[in-house]
C-alpha cells in the first residue's frame, strides 16, 4: 500500500537514506530539515506517517510533535521517532504519548516494520 510520508531530520544523509529506503517500497516521500518546515509541511499536505529525529536545530521533535497533535491528533499515533539519542528511546515524554521510536543506526527492515506497525493500527 502506497503511503505518504514526511522525514523530518537535520542530517541529510539520514533524510536522503529512509527517503531511499521508502520510495523502494513505492511510498510518496517528502522531507523537511527542522520541526518548523515540518510543521509548516505537514499542515499543507495530508501525511499518511510522518518520521522525524528528536534532537534537532531550531525546532526540535518533542515540540514538533507536541504543535502537530494540538492541531492534528489523528496524527498522534503517525509518528516515527528516530534518535541516535540512547537516552531519548526511553523519553518519559514520549512514552506518556505512546510514540514509537527507533534507535540509530537502523536497518531497513526495522524501519519497515515499525512502519507496517504504525499501518496495522489504522
Amino acid at each position: 500500500m502506497r503511503r505518504e510520508v514526511l522525514i523530518i531530520d537535520d542530517l541529510p544523509d539520514i533524510r536522503d537514506l529512509v527517503a531511499a529506503i521508502l520510495a523502494m517500497q513505492g511510498h510518496g516521500v517528502d522531507m523537511a530539515e527542522d520541526g518548523m518546515e515540518g510543521l509548516n509541511m505537514a499542515h499543507a499536505k495530508k501525511y499518511d506517517i510522518i518520521i522525524s529525529d528528536i534532537d534537532m536545530p531550531s525546532m526540535d521533535g518533542i515540540e514538533f510533535y507536541k504543535r502537530l497533535i494540538k492541531t492534528m491528533p489523528f496524527m498522534k499515533q503517525r509518528v516515527l521517532f528516530i534518535t541516535g539519542n540512547k537516552e531519548r528511546e526511553g523519553d518519559t515524554f514520549l512514552q506518556k504519548m505512546g510514540a514509537r521510536c527507533l534507535a540509530k543506526p537502523f536497518t531497513p527492515a526495522d524501519l519497515l516494520e515499525a512502519l507496517h506497525e504504525i499501518d496495522a493500527l489504522y
